[in-house]
């Protein structure tokens, strides 16, 4: 009987050295699970903060083509002549004003993005066959080609985004000024 009651005492300890066991590998299972999921969320948030800066440069060019469809052949040659740069800053209501973006200039109303563009004049194909005359002088059709860069910022994530779009714009220019 002796030999029993030793066996038992010697049980009793080696159950409760299993039982930690189990408990640290249940407990590294959770820390790495808790790892995982900190890790797959900054990564979504990355990913979602990139998509914004995209689509917010992508507003940029939207307004200003926006824009200058509106405009006329006369306007378009004031606005984009010579070493002229177009600037639009687009604020919240989606909306481009003048100019270049200010401190106070953001795009959505957590103030998180703010996206601007610039654009300039890259040069004009004239128009075949399109030559007009008028009494004060001569003038042609082109087709402006107009150099767009979108751009966007979100300072919390040290992230821009940048889109060079060419669009056609056709318009007049002066026969005085063709080469």
């Amino acid at each position: 009987m002796n030999t029993n009651v030793m066996t038992l005492h010697r049980q009793k300890g080696a159950a409760l050295m299993v039982a930690l066991m189990i408990l640290v590998v249940v407990s590294l299972l959770g820390v790495s699970a808790m790892k995982s999921s900190v890790f797959s969320t900054k990564v979504a948030t990355s990913t979602q903060a990139d998509a914004m800066t995209f689509e917010a440069a992508e507003t940029a060019l939207t307004e200003t083509y926006a824009e200058l469809n509106q405009m006329d052949g006369q306007e378009l040659y004031n606005n984009l002549a010579g070493a002229n740069v177009f600037q639009r800053c687009v604020s919240e209501d989606n909306t481009s004003q003048e100019g270049v973006c200010g401190n106070s200039d953001h795009l959505d109303s957590r103030g998180l993005l703010k996206a601007s563009s610039t654009s300039r004049l890259n040069g004009y194909e004239p128009v075949a066959g399109s030559q007009i005359s008028s009494s004060g002088g001569g003038a042609i059709f082109v087709d402006y080609k107009i150099a767009m860069l979108g751009e966007s910022e979100m300072n919390s994530f040290n992230l821009e985004n940048h889109h060079l779009q060419e669009a056609l714009k056709r318009g007049i220019k002066p026969g005085s000024e063709i080469e």
